[in-house]
């Protein structure tokens, strides 16, 4: 009886301790590199870079909000930090304070971008809820663009 006990004892720590190992993080594996396709250095608004060309060199600038009626409407500086030349796409969403969506535009439009140059996109959300702002960005050519039209 004994034995078993004993047994029984060491199977339950061998479950226990392999259980409790975590899996390896991906910033753990080699060849990782973190770069970032959100910027959220504001609370109040969101930049996603939906083209990897766009990470590193493209950033949020120069935020402003404020109440049109029961709307808010924000300002936002879509800045470029290379001196590349980018035509690129963007399309606006609107969050309520808990992080869900309550307004997007669906339409992309277009942007040019000179070296170094700052533009300004204005949009207000159009439902009193709308707090928060995030701002997609793509390249027209991007190739899941291009997938995702033959779909």
């Amino acid at each position: 009886m004994r034995n078993k006990l004993i047994l029984v004892f060491l199977m339950a720590q061998v479950l226990l301790l392999s259980g409790c190992q975590t899996p390896p993080t991906v910033a753990e594996h080699p060849g990782y590199i973190s770069k970032s396709n959100l910027d959220d250095s504001d609370p109040r608004a969101r930049l996603v870079l939906g083209s990897k060309a766009l990470v590193g060199n493209i950033r949020m600038a120069n935020l402003a909000f404020r109440k049109v009626g029961q709307f808010t409407q924000a300002q936002v500086g879509i800045q470029n930090l290379s001196n590349d030349r980018y035509n690129i796409e963007y399309r606006v969403e609107w969050e309520d304070a808990n992080g869900f969506m309550v307004d997007q535009s669906g339409v992309w439009r277009r942007l040019t971008l000179s070296p170094t140059q700052i533009d300004t996109i204005m949009s207000t959300g159009k439902k009193p809820e709308a707090e928060k702002i995030v701002i997609n960005l793509r390249l027209p050519d991007d190739p899941f663009i291009i997938n995702q039209d033959k779909k």
